[in-house]
């Protein structure tokens, strides 16, 4: 069967190293001490340490080329034979070899296949326990009872290991939904910021068009009617020598024109007039913005103005406007929330804004370009920013004294991202 890859957590592969290394090294120290109960201790203690040396060479070259881990397996597996062959009854050494082996299987392959391996060494293990002949020494089998706890502690080993590779597996799929959902999170927010965009646009596209359509009509009106005034007035001059009574007629039918030529002009002009391109500024702009935000995200949005007025003016409801956007994007992208609040308040000559999420707070907030634009825009203001964690889940506030003057009234006039 061919493996499945390794894990990639390089900390993961580190401790399954230590461990298995640990118990490599106490496989050689219990039989230094439980010398005189092996019967070929004797003859076999060279063999031993090189064995373990091997086995320590093995499973570090595993650590190093995870590609020669299924090389590794087999010749462990002859090592482990080697081990087994000359103990006899006494089997405790060769099963904290056998735990070793098991830790670098189980834990080097994900789950499930980790159990087929670990599975088929504990079989191949009890398969060694017969009675055996030794360095011409008679070597008897290990008794029942000593057969049974071995397979206890196996088993125990085993189910201990499953466990843990089960949890690591089940963790390195959530980290990768996670990641997988960040992505979907990141898509989604430009989206939403594109799709904010596109309808404040989509708005002024509008109106741009029907302001030329009402332009076409004032154009087509005004021309055709001033042309058959010019044509019927230049006829009454020829006229008015030979024919006073005609170019009377016509200068009459002049004036009618250009009476209902008036007429339709100011039609028009208050047309023109009532489609006037107007962005929304100042709370209206605020409340636009959040309704659009939760229509595209489907997030409960809750705003309270408290006793603020219309218009901040048009640098500081830019800068608010700004605060709003960059908190809201952030509450859908990072903290996930389901539920944002928003708070207005002016206390006596400052500008208080706040917005809450019941999202999953942030423990170690990183400065994007986002925060850090949010931060000197309102430092030109003389203003403040503060993140922290709440209850029940994560706030942003801004503080913004309302007496600062605004010297970039031009910009935030001009400036065509922003609606209010």
């Amino acid at each position: 069967m061919k493996p499945d890859s390794p894990v990639k957590d390089t900390r993961a592969d580190l401790w399954t190293l230590a461990v298995s290394v640990s118990l490599q090294l106490v496989t050689v120290l219990q039989f230094h001490l439980m010398k005189s109960m092996i019967l070929s201790s004797g003859l076999f203690t060279w063999q031993l340490h090189f064995i373990i040396a091997v086995s320590l060479a093995v499973t570090t070259l595993g650590f190093i080329v995870p590609a020669f881990r299924t090389a590794g397996l087999i010749i462990k597996l002859v090592l482990l034979f080697l081990i087994s062959y000359p103990l006899g009854a006494y089997i405790w050494l060769s099963l904290i070899f056998l735990v070793s082996l098991l830790v670098e299987e189980g834990l080097n392959h994900t789950y499930p296949v980790n159990l087929i391996y670990m599975g088929g060494i504990i079989i191949y293990s009890l398969l060694l326990q017969q009675p055996r002949s030794a360095f011409y020494m008679s070597q008897p089998g290990p008794e029942l009872h000593d057969r049974l706890l071995f397979i206890s502690i196996a088993l125990v080993v085993f189910f201990l290991l499953a466990l843990v590779s089960a949890g690591r597996k089940q963790l390195e799929e959530e980290r990768k939904l996670s990641a997988h959902l960040d992505r979907a999170l990141n898509s989604i927010s430009r989206a939403n910021l594109d799709f904010q965009s596109y309808s404040t646009g989509l708005q002024l596209d509008t109106l741009v068009k029907e302001r030329k359509r009402v332009s076409r009509e004032i154009h087509d009106t005004v021309g055709y009617s001033l042309t058959n005034i010019r044509i019927m007035l230049e006829a009454a001059a020829m006229m008015i020598e030979d024919d006073r009574e005609q170019a009377a007629q016509l200068i009459e039918k002049s004036m009618k024109e250009a009476g209902i030529c008036l007429e339709e002009t100011r039609a028009a002009m208050r047309l023109l007039r009532s489609k006037e391109i107007r962005r929304p500024r100042g709370l209206r702009a605020f409340f636009e913005l959040v309704t659009i935000f939760s229509e595209a995200t489907g997030i409960s949005v809750n705003v309270e103005f408290g006793n603020s007025p219309d218009s901040f003016g048009p640098f500081l409801d830019k800068a608010v406007f700004r605060f709003i956007q960059e908190g809201l994007t952030n509450s859908f992208r990072h903290g996930r929330a389901s539920e944002i609040r928003i708070y207005f308040w002016v206390n006596t000559d400052e500008l208080k804004v706040s917005l809450q999420d019941n999202g999953r707070g942030a423990e170690n907030l990183k400065k994007g370009i986002g925060i850090t634009g949010m931060q000197e825009r309102l430092s030109e203001l003389g203003g403040s920013i503060l993140f922290q964690n709440i209850t029940d889940g994560f706030e942003v506030s801004m503080r913004v004294p309302l007496e600062k003057e605004e010297p970039f009234l031009e910009e935030a006039e001009d400036d065509p991202g922003f609606a209010g």
